[in-house]
């Protein structure tokens, strides 16, 4: 499968594959430079894949390197953003009652799929609403609208509840 590069010749995903390689020592750089070398790895694997993925969104052949670099730092920002959410979760949970933590998560399995799914994985994993439509195939609208109701429905139910 041959994609069309801004100069109108094609670009293989083979000659990709071949550039990636030898972009990839940047990449690393600009991913451990944002998470550590802990991460890296990860960051740029995923940017291989997203790049795969987006190849027909390059429009000058000539820049994939650095095309390559930004999508790195947007993932390593996105982790960050992510892994910060979570210490926020873990954090807040961590200083409430267990008896309360334990009801509230009754409350959150008795809620039917959908919404307990949108709630976690907006709440619980960090995805950004966009993300969660994406992952479950569900408009952008009606996950905000599904988890602003849900949030409400809880928030009535946990709080009229004897702590």
């Amino acid at each position: 499968m041959d994609l069309i590069r801004a100069d109108t010749q094609p670009i293989s995903l083979d000659d990709f594959d071949a550039r990636f390689e030898r972009a990839r020592p940047r990449v690393l750089a600009v991913s451990r430079s944002i998470l550590g070398p802990d991460r890296a790895e990860d960051i740029v694997h995923d940017a291989y894949l997203v790049a795969r993925q987006r190849l027909d969104q390059l429009r000058d052949a000539s820049a994939l390197e650095r095309w390559l670099a930004r999508i790195a730092e947007n993932l390593c920002y996105l982790a960050l953003r992510r892994g910060a959410m979570e210490s926020r979760n873990r954090a807040r949970l961590a200083t409430e009652p267990a008896v309360s933590d334990h009801a509230l998560r009754d409350l959150v399995e008795r809620l039917p799929l959908r919404e307990r799914s949108i709630l976690v994985l907006h709440y619980g994993h960090g995805y950004s609403l966009e993300e969660v439509a994406g992952q479950l195939s569900l408009s952008y609208a009606n996950v905000r609208k599904v988890l602003s109701r849900t949030r409400r429905q809880l928030y009535r139910q946990w709080s009229g509840m004897d702590r």
